[in-house]
Parts: structure tokens; sequence; C-alpha cells
């Protein structure tokens, strides 16, 4: 069931972020900090990121189509499907968008860690309190000796090795996409600015020419 709808996204936007509620402006950027937001809510009570509503100004901007397939693709790259969607609403006449996370019973590692949700703040999760909920995952699934404990902490431990080996591998993969960018875009810059400086080289020769 979605927990925003066009009737209530007025009340939620006017109400400001909180435990269970975060919003964004824009997506570009969501790589990184969409997976660590999710992992938060997840290892708390759950809640909705928004995206598309600018707190500060109180103005809702919207998102593309194109913006909404993005959000789809980081959580499907991050392997976070299983506990949060993505849908749309209308405010404004402008769409914005809603991540709906779902809080989870074990442990959820993405964007390089194990995160938390303290009041509107996305915080890393300790490793005592990751010890503890693994324990705690181990006690409640049913083992009743040591053992069992043992083994169903051995698994859960492994499982979380390979859940943070793949976020870190995602996030590492982010990282390099953007500094390649970010590289591509440094050349444009140089080939542009010496096309300009060739540019008037020439027009200063023929001006000079003529005069």
């Amino acid at each position: 069931m979605n927990i925003v709808s066009n009737d209530n996204i007025s009340l939620i936007l006017q109400a400001g972020e909180s435990n269970t509620v975060e919003f964004k402006t824009r997506v570009s950027g969501s790589h990184n900090s969409l997976p660590k937001i999710i992992s938060a809510f997840a290892n708390a009570e759950g809640g909705v990121i928004i995206f598309g509503y600018d707190e500060c100004r109180k103005l809702a901007d919207g998102i593309t189509n194109n913006e909404l397939e993005a959000l789809r693709k980081v959580i499907r790259a991050n392997s976070l499907e299983g506990i949060c969607y993505t849908y749309t609403v209308q405010y404004k006449e402008k769409t914005l968008a809603v991540v709906q996370v779902e809080k989870s019973k074990s442990i959820i590692i993405a964007g390089g860690g194990a995160y938390i949700r303290n009041g509107d703040e996305t915080t890393p999760l300790a490793s005592k309190d990751v010890i503890s909920r693994i324990l705690s995952d181990s006690e409640t699934s049913g083992a009743t000796s040591s053992e069992l404990v043992l083994e169903r902490l051995e698994k859960r431990v492994e499982q979380l090795y390979d859940q943070l080996r793949h976020s870190q591998e995602v996030y590492e993969d982010e990282l390099q996409r953007q500094k390649e960018e970010h590289r591509n875009e440094m050349l444009s810059t140089k080939k542009s600015n010496w096309f300009f400086c060739i540019l008037g080289v020439v027009l200063g020769g023929i001006v000079g020419k003529i005069f």
C-alpha cells in the first residue's frame, strides 16, 4: 500500500523531513546518496524519499520520466528491489517521485555500509549495533542451540559480506563513471578554449591585413 498519495502529499510536504520522510530536490547525485538512505530507512522504521521538492524554497520542481527511470536503475544496481519500490504523485501540476522503503527484519547493507535513521539524518550504523542486529537475527530465526546459533550467525555474516562487497563494487563503479564524465568535460572545455584561441589569432591576422 502506498504511503503517499495525491490526497495527502500536501500535508506530508508541510510536515517536513523526519525519521520516516526525506526530500530530494533533484535526482542527480542520487547514485551515491539513495542506497544509503534506503539502508537507513530499512534498518529503522521504513519511510519514503520524495524527489522533486525543494524544502528550503517550499517549491516543487518535479521530475521527468528519465529521472524516474534513473532512480529505478539505482535501486536495481544495488539489488534493493526487495525492500523498496517507486511510484509518482501529483502536486501543484508537478510530478514527484516517491521511493517507499519497508522496514527490514534483517540488517540491510547498501551504499558501502549499513546505515540508520536518526531524526531527519542518515548516519552509519555503529559496528556494535551491526553485531547486535546479526545476533538478533540469529535468535529470532528459531535457533535453539549454541551450535545452530553459531551456524546461522556464520551464514548471516557471509551474506552481509557479500552484500557489502557488492555495494562497494557498485559504489566504486559509479565513482569511476563520475570521474570519467568529469575528465571528458574538462577535455571538452580545453578543446573549446583552444578553438576560440586559434579562431582569435586567425581573425586577428585577417583584420590586420585588411587595415
